[in-house]
């Protein structure tokens, strides 16, 4: 499968880009939503380390059943956009996954109980702000490993 840019991408109602709205302050609830059960907000810097050469496979998807998660690049460069919706039995429809290449200025939130891929940058080592709510019983990260790998083409 080869990537159209972030910039060209159709997000809803997976996602929605974090992106001033004509040059003007724009509110978006979705990145602090409250979950749907007992917990808090959390944020982390993640530092993920660059994967190699011109495919990428990708082997699982995860989905966060009970919150949003967003992530905004503070230092990267190329990085991978990989979402898709969820089945009524809860796995993944590989039939309708979309795949982007996102920049250092590209930023998401992936809606509650959409299936993701985890963080992967290309360029080199990255970080990222990643804000989310944390579910107290710790049952909101349910990961799925794939039938089939996902091969996405990268240039």
């Amino acid at each position: 499968m080869a990537l159209p840019p972030f910039a060209s991408a159709s997000l809803a109602p997976l996602a929605t880009r974090l992106a001033a709205r004509d040059g003007k302050y724009t509110d978006i609830p979705g990145v602090l939503a409250v979950g749907d059960t007992p917990g808090k907000h959390g944020f982390a810097i993640l530092c993920p380390q660059p994967v190699t050469g011109s495919t990428v496979t990708i082997t699982g998807l995860e989905r966060h059943p009970h919150s949003t998660q967003s992530f905004l690049p503070i230092r990267a460069g190329r990085w991978l956009v990989v979402l898709a919706p969820t089945l009524p039995d809860g796995a993944p429809d590989m039939a309708n996954v979309r795949a982007f290449l996102a920049g250092p200025e590209d930023a998401i939130c992936i809606g509650r109980n959409v299936w993701h891929a985890g963080l992967t940058v290309l360029d080199g080592p990255a970080e990222f702000a990643m804000m989310m709510w944390r579910a107290n019983a710790g049952d909101d990260g349910i990961v799925h490993e794939l039938a089939t790998p996902l091969r996405l083409e990268v240039s």
